[in-house]
């Protein structure tokens, strides 16, 4: 991000330390993974070193003790934040009207904790253009017999 960029945004941006939920240590990537206490800026690569050097792992997290050189403070720290599953999910769906004209342009943020789905989030993305790009839609159109 250019300083300019970041001038745009900068009176948007907050800062908290009481994060909610939970991280999915197997999939996060390593800027998510330096917001987490006990791991930090300086562990977050050496965690995702570790997960991709052992894959098989993925599916617990008691693998982070072995990449955090088993030192019980930091994994204790981190230990209240992280899972190895996900129960958040991004959707971006676009709907076409009838005729190829017009469209809407959604994202959606499920969370599934709770065992029933349940929307958290959600963006009009219209704004943006058509997900798959012109060229995507051009195709749609032809292969629906419309251009």
């Amino acid at each position: 991000m250019t300083p300019e960029e970041f001038a745009l945004v900068e009176t948007s941006l907050t800062a908290s330390t009481n994060m909610q939920g939970l991280v999915n240590v197997s999939t996060a990537s390593e800027a998510v993974l330096m917001s987490i206490p006990g791991i930090g800026t300086d562990k977050a690569s050496a965690l995702v070193s570790y997960r991709q050097s052992n894959p098989s792992q993925a599916n617990s997290i008691a693998w982070v003790a072995d990449a955090l050189d088993r030192d019980t403070t930091r994994v204790s720290l981190a230990g209240p934040y992280i899972t190895a599953h996900s129960y958040q999910f991004t959707a971006d769906v676009a709907a076409v009207g009838h005729y190829g004209r017009g469209f809407r342009r959604v994202k959606f943020v499920f969370d599934t904790s709770d065992g029933t789905p349940r929307i958290v989030y959600r963006q009009d993305l219209t704004h943006l253009g058509w997900a798959l790009g012109k060229q995507g839609r051009a195709s749609l159109l032809v292969a629906k017999g419309m251009r």
